[in-house]
């Protein structure tokens, strides 16, 4: 399943990280400078 996610602050990051290692694609979006994103996704 494909699922789309806006907000990856701590609680949306733990929610996408859930849902990827459950097999799901995610796609995020998270309103922040390159580099704090970066270090969001490091999943």
């Amino acid at each position: 399943m494909q699922l789309g996610l806006i907000g990856l602050g701590k609680m949306g990051a733990n929610m996408a990280e859930r849902l990827r290692l459950g097999g799901h694609q995610v796609v995020g979006g998270f309103n922040a400078t390159a580099a704090a994103t970066r270090s969001r996704l490091s999943f």
